[in-house]
């Protein structure tokens, strides 16, 4: 399957440094960082930390797989944390599939997980759906093949290439589930029908850039923070680096304190911000996501978010 996420917009093409400088940029968009905890520890991969913590959170692009590509050793780790007994979740900004696909993917990768042990952002967003029905009808952007139907308690219709100004302008709001076929002329024509009359924007995935393969693709929270930019719109976003997020891992690590749960994940601004504010422990992924080939200590620096544990891989 051909992948159709952008891998350039408006002449810009993601690097990790380009990433890293956007994610510097909002930095007022994110949540306030959790107290530093000193100089990271360097350690050759988890194994070293599998017995100093109770429970183990994992992003997924970056940490597990890099789009279709499973990263080498992560199922074996997964495993070994498993059969020690300690609970194993995947916290994923991945918006698309629902749950039930998202659990068979990684179980297609090999890894042993349940949807109960998945919690994305997808899940995030169906919850908030569930529990605060939206009014009216709502546009929604996710490619053709994807089960965005499923959405639960709202009316909805595509946002998708032909899509005319007046079917924008009559939407009563519009979720952002995934960047597949997003496009210069989609964005221009949904930044236009938002400043013609401002409504809600709901955004499943929270992310500037994902590592597929070899590249970074752009994903919604790009396209987002350029609509916010743009038009005065405030989105709401689910996923990390939100507190909402981590609070529904910690919900599910019952009798566990937070600092007692170590959050692994490949992005400052996202995975280590994220939990850092929630009071959990973290470890950076350094060779396979958003930071892979960059100064790790200057990024750190840089942004003022240093993890406890830098690793290159799982």
């Amino acid at each position: 399957m051909i992948d159709t996420h952008p891998i350039c917009f408006e002449g810009v093409t993601p690097t990790p440094a380009w990433a890293f400088t956007q994610y510097q940029r909002l930095g007022d968009q994110l949540p306030a960082s959790g107290a530093s905890t000193g100089a990271a520890r360097r350690v050759e991969s988890l194994a070293p930390l599998a017995s100093e913590f109770d429970a183990f959170v994992f992003d997924a692009f970056g940490v597990l797989n890099t789009g279709p590509r499973v990263i080498p050793g992560a199922v074996d780790r997964l495993s070994i944390l498993q059969a020690m007994g300690k609970p194993v979740l995947v916290l994923s900004n991945a918006a698309t599939a629902s749950q039930p696909v998202l659990a068979e993917k990684y179980q297609r990768m090999g890894f042993n997980l349940t949807e109960n042990q998945i919690i994305s952002s997808r899940w995030l967003l169906e919850d908030s759906l569930a529990r605060h029905p939206r009014p009216g009808t709502w546009g929604v952007i996710a490619p053709p093949q994807s089960d965005s139907h499923t959405l639960p308690s709202i009316v909805q219709r595509p946002v998708q290439a032909g899509i005319t100004d007046q079917e924008l302008d009559d939407f009563d709001g519009f979720i952002f589930l995934s960047s597949e076929n997003w496009n210069e002329v989609l964005q221009a024509q949904l930044m236009a029908s938002l400043k013609r009359r401002k409504r809600p924007l709901d955004v499943a995935n929270p992310d500037l850039v994902a590592p597929r393969g070899d590249c970074l693709t752009l994903e919604p929270g790009f396209f987002a923070h350029k609509l916010r930019e743009q038009t005065g719109i405030s989105p709401l976003f689910f996923g990390k680096p939100y507190g909402p997020a981590f609070a529904a891992v910690l919900s599910r690590l019952t009798d566990i304190p937070a600092h007692r749960v170590l959050m692994v994940g490949d992005t400052l601004h996202t995975d280590i911000l994220g939990a850092r504010a929630a009071g959990m422990a973290t470890l950076l992924v350094s060779d396979h996501g958003s930071l892979a080939g960059m100064d790790i200590n200057s990024c750190i620096e840089l942004s003022g978010i240093s993890p406890d544990f830098v690793t290159p891989s799982i």
